[in-house]
């Protein structure tokens, strides 16, 4: 008896994006026409778990088939250990639709292009982990994504944060510009974030909407009572800084002093 499209589709769907384009439509006529359908492409899921045996070359060329496939009805994409601004630069020009964009692991291949993709994305919900956003990128979010609901901005060490550095200020330059440029944010998570608790004093001021807050490996921040009060009375769902990091899907390279809360002062 032969099966519903619905059916071929979530057949197909459970062997991962990259593997249908390279092989599954292959298999058969049918399957090949239906591997054209841009319903099976409104979600991209680039998942390959840092295997780098495909060159991020060939991955690039499957992403941008499968964009192409979506025919501008793409609404949500996750690209994992590859990506760079010309990739991003083509995503955002084929999807006006786009509602949510993750990229992970691609650190500062993506940053330049980032501004330019969310001047063009006014639905768009934004998750980089080991990827950075310059303070211009966080400005261009809150500028063409007004109504911004969802941002998360996840880090390591190793993405060459300023820790090290005597001003604390420059430590707050990122909680700031979310503080300023986001102010209708619903979930946050700036795991990893160099933030002093003047920049998590700045989102709780201008964030009013904040249901949840990941504040894990933020090893700057302190919590007082005056603090700690206003979190618990208006965020349901937070993790506090020393919390563990089970569950998480990447690693996080972050080193943290334990006598470092001891020696820091309430800012």
């Amino acid at each position: 008896m032969e099966l519903q499209e619905g059916i071929w589709e979530n057949i197909l769907q459970r062997l991962g994006d990259i593997e249908i384009l390279k092989t599954a439509r292959k298999v058969c006529r049918k399957w090949r026409q239906i591997c054209k359908e841009p319903s099976m492409w409104r979600v991209i899921n680039m998942r390959n778990n840092g295997n780098l045996t495909e060159i991020g070359y060939q991955l690039e060329k499957i992403c941008r088939r499968a964009v192409d496939r979506s025919r501008g009805e793409l609404i949500d994409i996750n690209l994992q250990y590859f990506g760079n601004d010309k990739l991003v630069q083509y995503i955002a020009e084929r999807s006006g639709k786009l509602k949510r964009l993750s990229i992970a692991c691609c650190y500062f291949k993506v940053c330049e292009s980032l501004v330019e993709a969310v001047q063009k994305l006014p639905l768009l919900e934004l998750s980089l982990t080991h990827t950075a956003i310059t303070i211009e990128g966080i400005e261009a979010l809150g500028h063409s994504c007004p109504r911004l609901k969802s941002f998360e901005f996840n880090k390591s060490l190793f993405m060459g944060s300023v820790d090290d550095s005597d001003n604390k200020d420059e430590r707050n330059d990122e909680a700031l510009a979310t503080a300023k440029n986001l102010p209708t944010l619903h979930h946050l998570h700036l795991i990893g974030n160099s933030m002093t608790n003047n920049g998590l004093q700045a989102i709780l001021d201008s964030c009013p909407h904040l249901v949840s807050l990941d504040l894990r490996l933020c090893k700057y921040v302190s919590l007082n009572k005056v603090l700690s009060s206003r979190i618990s009375g208006k965020i349901k769902d937070v993790k506090l800084p020393h919390e563990s990091l089970e569950g998480l899907e990447f690693s996080f390279e972050a080193c943290w002093d334990e006598d470092l809360s001891d020696s820091m002062s309430d800012d």
